[in-house]
């Protein structure tokens, strides 16, 4: 055991000292410290042999506080540096990181807070001797005041071969800070600027074409003679892959006829910095955006009326024909208002926690609530009081003072559960996809807030269409049926296919819970509440309803050994490199599903799963990867952000001469996947 012991104490001295003699301690001037900040220079070198020194300028500064950018707005200045005094130095250049943008004194302005190295190019008047910089650095920095800094800084560096010291990894993220100037390493193919004076004002138009989609960028201006922050507006390609951004300024600002402007484009795509050189005149602007609005518009609604008719919906919204009968115009009208109201307010509603996720840097999705256990526990639980409901097993009513609540006490709680059965259905669209769905949600994650809440409220306003046509005209009414006996029978069906959509979700529940525990309860459950004489419990029918949910969930492993029979033949997407695939001539089919998404399931049923289609894949020696998105995964996220997809189904076909795909429709066909291959073969 001493022996043991003594070896593993040499080893890890060993090991220790190889990483100590490969790096030298960290060489850095001493802090300059004020009242809420302190600054100081480092080196990644302990020695310097060459005529170009990279140095930082790191400042520390107190939560809250702020500095400026180079074009810092009407709220401050930018940082100034001067080196006369320093020996063996020719020239000190400032980097600057890409900025953000913040609100001080109610000034809009460019900067940085917290911590920051700034990168400084330092050219050397000759290699072989010492260099000794002695800096004078003026700053302001801002909270609730602003307080002007005043450091000076000295730091030696010897001349020799270069060593790493601690302080080079430091150096290195500051920076990937720094905004990209090669096109070749960018997914920008494309930057033009433009600039319109006329009497009143001038207007400098930027157009940015790229291989990526634009998610909400932030674009930066800088000029010699500096510009105020002002916000732009931003028109999009239909693609989402062109934009022009428009800024518009007083003439007294941009007095000169010619003049550099440095731009900077930044979002999750795109860090980029461009100098390009401006002449004023008539340059008349062109600001096409291409009705691109307009199909967004037109796009959002078509989907929203698509998704009345997605099995995820019907089962939910059906239980609205039921509210009709014996109802007078007037209540019909309110009644299918509300409805109309609780669909577009869950949209809006959606809408807008999406874009806080968003803004909170959260990897978002189409229907990323089915993900989350306690939710499907909920949203099943309420489906399985519809069923009952329907089933006549009791009223859902709801408490006194809920109930009696404005306008919802006059009806005792009949609209407000209306409107809760708009609500729920929007909840419930999420798993159902369509290729106009899918193309309005994409468009929602990717435009302005202001357009993406239109996105949401006109896919609810699209999906309450048909209530809002019946409030418009109640005498539609008069077509229906009158009551009668067929309405119980009505009842039953509706309740069926409520049946229907709660053993779907107990299902897809059962990824999250072991199937034995939760049977076990559940039977548990039946047996004390027969005991206990529970008198609608104790009732026939909600027995065999009951019983059929359970008995269905536990054939649970029968299904999943169907689903291992149907798979056999599809490789783990998490244990196989589609970019490896690919280059071993091998044409790849990938599928990323989730049970909970039902376009998902008719796909896989209905095409993916035919005798044509597997025939194919074989007859084309194609490798079948699939990826399961039931449970939220990082790395599908981060695959689907790659294509700019936000939901799922997602399927694609990759080759050697495609390496980056041939996507497919949210909607298979065989037709779609045959067109994909032999475009293929064909190349």
């Amino acid at each position: 055991m001493n022996i043991l012991t003594n070896f593993y104490k040499l080893f890890v001295y060993t090991f220790l000292l190889c990483i100590v003699s490969s790096y030298s301690f960290a060489i850095s001037s001493d802090w300059s410290v004020s009242e809420t900040s302190k600054v100081r220079l480092i080196s990644p070198y302990s020695q310097n042999d060459a005529k170009n020194l990279l140095i930082g300028l790191e400042y520390e500064m107190e939560p809250g506080w702020k500095t400026y950018w180079k074009s810092p707005g009407d709220g401050g200045f930018a940082q100034s540096i001067s080196w006369e005094n320093s020996t063996n130095v020719k020239n000190v250049n400032i980097l600057w990181p890409t900025p953000i943008e913040f609100e001080i004194l109610g000034l809009t302005s460019l900067g940085y807070q917290n911590n920051i190295i700034f990168p400084l190019e330092v050219e050397i008047e000759d290699e072989l001797q010492n260099t000794s910089l002695n800096l004078h650095v003026s700053f302001l920095i801002c909270e609730d005041i602003c307080i002007p800094g005043d450091a000076r800084i000295f730091l030696n560096i010897p001349s020799g071969e270069k060593k790493l010291t601690d302080n080079y990894f430091n150096l290195e993220r500051a920076l990937s800070f720094l905004p990209e100037k090669d096109f070749n390493s960018s997914y920008l193919k494309n930057i033009n600027a433009n600039i319109y004076k006329n009497t009143n004002y001038s207007i400098i138009q930027v157009q940015f074409e790229s291989d990526k989609v634009f998610v909400n960028p932030n674009i930066y201006l800088h000029t010699p003679f500096g510009l105020p922050v002002v916000k732009n507006s931003i028109t999009y390609s239909k693609d989402n892959k062109f934009i022009t951004a428009e800024f518009k300024f007083d003439n007294d600002l941009i007095a000169e006829e010619k003049f550099p402007l440095e731009i900077i484009i930044k979002d999750k795509n795109h860090n980029f910095q461009k100098l390009l050189n401006l002449q004023t005149g008539n340059n008349s602007l062109n600001s096409d955006n291409n009705n691109t609005y307009i199909y967004y518009l037109l796009i959002s609604l078509l989907a929203g009326l698509i998704l009345n008719v997605m099995p995820c919906v019907f089962p939910i919204l059906s239980i609205k024909l039921m509210s009709i009968f014996n109802t007078d115009q007037h209540n019909a009208r309110v009644s299918f208002l509300t409805t109309a109201f609780g669909i577009i307010s869950s949209f809006v509603l959606l809408g807008f926690i999406f874009l806080l996720l968003q803004y909170l840097q959260v990897s978002i999705s189409w229907g990323m609530q089915f993900q989350q256990p306690y939710f499907l526990v909920v949203i099943t639980l309420i489906m399985f009081l519809f069923m009952m409901n329907m089933f006549g097993q009791f009223e859902i009513t709801l408490p006194n003072k809920l109930s009696n609540i404005g306008f919802f006490g006059a009806s005792n709680n009949k609209y407000l559960k209306d409107f809760f059965n708009g609500f729920f259905a929007t909840l419930m669209a999420t798993p159902c996809s369509a290729p106009f769905v899918g193309t309005a949600i994409t468009a929602a994650f990717t435009q302005s807030y202001v357009m993406s809440i239109s996105i949401f409220f006109l896919m609810g306003f699209g999906m309450s269409l048909p209530y809002l046509l019946i409030a418009c005209f109640p005498k539609l009414i008069n077509f229906i049926p009158k009551p009668g006996k067929w309405m119980i029978y009505v009842k039953y069906f509706l309740g069926l296919l409520l049946l229907a959509t709660v053993i779907w979700l107990s299902n897809i529940l059962l990824n999250f819970f072991n199937y034995n525990f939760i049977i076990l309860c559940l039977i548990l459950f039946l047996v004390l509440s027969y005991r206990q004489k529970i008198p609608y419990l104790k009732n026939t029918i909600t027995f065999i309803v009951l019983l059929t949910i359970f008995s269905s969930s536990s054939l649970r492993i029968f299904q999943q050994n169907l689903i291992f029979q149907y798979d056999k033949d599809w490789l783990n997407f998490f244990e196989v490199d589609i970019n490896q695939v690919v280059q071993n001539d091998q044409i790849v089919f990938l599928d990323i599903t989730a049970d909970w998404c039902a376009t998902c399931q008719f796909n896989k049923v209905n095409v993916l799963n035919s005798d044509s289609v597997k025939s194919l894949f074989k007859d084309n020696n194609m490798s079948l990867i699939r990826a399961d998105w039931t449970r939220p995964n990082e790395k599908i996220n981060i695959f689907l952000e790659k294509y700019d997809r936000f939901g799922i189904p997602f399927n694609a076909i990759f080759s050697k001469n495609f390496p980056n795909g041939i996507l497919l429709s949210e909607l298979l066909s065989e037709k779609e996947i045959v067109k994909a291959i032999n475009r293929i073969n064909n190349e």
